[in-house]
């Protein structure tokens, strides 16, 4: 048997290397487990002591001189035992404490007013906070950047509005009107109101996605700025076509 073997179950490399000596040797003082792992008087001592709190070594007194021994192997695999034990304590301990820290989180974002996300995974982060608020979404289009930027993911994304049965609004100018069919039923307005931007309303928050070799999107969180959005939304709505 070699350490790592030993080591793979928890024991350090010093641990091993004295208890596969104790293995070895049987009941014996100090000395000759000095000798074989050559390790500093000390050290053997140390992890001795470290594998009796263990429970896989035990000593005896005899004429005023400790002698060493291993317990049964059935104290390795209950020491295997003990830290699945308590590994599946902390998983529950986790799992009770979870809602608090997301508590905690949820406090913590709601002081942030602004996010900037920048690059394509940035642009996809904060896509998902879409998603994962599951409110109506209104959205004024370019009509161009998102599919050709994303790639894989713009379908991916429209995926995911359906499958959490997510509404959308969408207002295209209607120079896109030619283009292939919206994954999202769109209305089209005049090109004077194009915004060069793709911005997302939703909830309390407004994300627009700046399209160029420089990818940025900007979340803006605040009930009055996505009020506004709103409004200005249902305004071009009503004037839109389908």
């Amino acid at each position: 048997m070699e350490t790592k073997e030993l080591e793979r179950l928890g024991l350090t490399e010093n641990e091993s290397k004295v208890y596969l000596a104790l293995l070895q040797l049987g009941s014996i003082n100090a000395d000759p487990i000095i000798k074989k792992t050559g390790l500093h008087r000390n050290i053997v001592y140390d992890n001795l002591n470290r594998l009796i709190d263990k429970g896989l070594a035990t000593f005896v007194l005899k004429t005023n001189r400790r002698y060493f021994e291993a317990t049964s192997t059935y104290q390795l695999l209950k020491l295997i035992q003990d830290k699945k034990e308590d590994i599946l304590e902390r998983e529950d301990l986790a799992k009770k404490i979870l809602p608090e820290i997301e508590s905690l989180r949820a406090l913590s974002k709601e002081k942030q007013e602004v996010s900037v996300f920048k690059g394509k995974k940035g642009l996809i982060t904060a896509l998902e906070d879409v998603i994962e608020s599951k409110e109506l979404v209104y959205i004024l289009g370019t009509g161009s950047g998102m599919k050709e930027t994303l790639g894989h993911y713009y379908s991916q994304w429209h995926k995911k509005l359906k499958k959490e049965k997510i509404k959308a609004k969408l207002l295209l100018s209607i120079k896109a009107k030619d283009n292939k069919k919206h994954p999202i039923k769109a209305r089209f307005i005049p090109e004077t109101y194009k915004i060069p931007v793709t911005t997302f309303i939703y909830g309390n928050k407004v994300l627009s996605l700046i399209w160029g070799e420089d990818l940025i999107a900007i979340l803006i969180k605040s009930e009055k700025v996505s009020g506004s959005y709103k409004v200005y939304f249902n305004v071009l709505w009503k004037i839109s076509k389908s």
